[in-house]
């Protein structure tokens, strides 16, 4: 008995290390479609529950899918709303209003997660987030914040004053040995109840241009050719 609990608690020690640790930048409130990242390449996208994007939505060059095209991307939110539950934000930007009126919700007054893997480890990663709930001032007193190994965000609130937008907030982390994340939103109290309307991934380290690969391989191949005439020399 005594086996297992030490292996459980190192298991779960373990799983604890494969959230990298996020460093996050303030939120903001949404505005407009250039509030999406562009910043370095697209790995992946989730619009939870909404049917408008079953096919994709594009905003500001980045197309959300609501099945996810995150690598293994899952969560254990325990419901959803579909469009037009929340109050769209009157953006000038159409799918960008209708990537933000569904999303995913939790029952409870808990903490819930969204994880996805298929990183390269060592790669530096962006992560943004969305959350919005205008529908009157009730709701809008609702907040959250996010985590990703041991940093916690600012709170995001899902909207200002009696119809107002949420907020986003764009998080970045270097991805570890396994290539997953996890981030925890935790609700704030009134009202508790995590959420989120819509997620990218985006990886941020530079690909090298093809000539430079092209300079590397020709030196490698000199450095292997010169140890090969080194080899048969002696």
């Amino acid at each position: 008995m005594k086996k297992l609990i030490l292996c459980a608690s190192v298991a779960s020690l373990a799983g604890a290390a494969f959230a990298a640790d996020i460093t996050w930048q303030a939120p903001t409130f949404i505005s407009g479609p250039t509030d999406v990242s562009t910043t370095g390449t697209f790995f992946g996208s989730w619009a939870p529950f909404n049917g408008d994007a079953s096919s994709g939505l594009t905003v500001n060059g980045v197309t959300f899918q609501a099945f996810p095209d995150l690598s293994g991307a899952t969560d254990n939110f325990d419901n959803g709303g579909n469009n037009g539950t929340f109050a769209t934000p009157t953006t000038s930007d159409n799918n960008y209003n209708l990537l933000l009126n569904a999303g995913a919700f939790g029952n409870s007054s808990g903490s819930y997660t969204v994880s996805w893997n298929g990183m390269t480890p060592g790669n530096t990663y962006e992560v943004q987030l969305w959350v919005n709930d205008g529908r009157n001032s009730t709701v809008n007193a609702r907040t959250e914040t996010l985590s990703g190994g041991t940093d916690t965000s600012p709170s995001l609130a899902y909207g200002s004053d009696d119809t107002g937008s949420g907020q986003d907030i764009i998080g970045t982390f270097v991805a570890d040995g396994t290539g997953a994340e996890t981030l925890t939103l935790t609700p704030g109290a009134t009202i508790p109840s995590a959420q989120f309307n819509l997620l990218q991934v985006r990886d941020l380290t530079p690909t090298p241009e093809p000539s430079t690969v092209a300079l590397l391989t020709i030196g490698a191949g000199a450095l292997f050719a010169g140890a090969r005439r080194k080899f048969r020399a002696s």
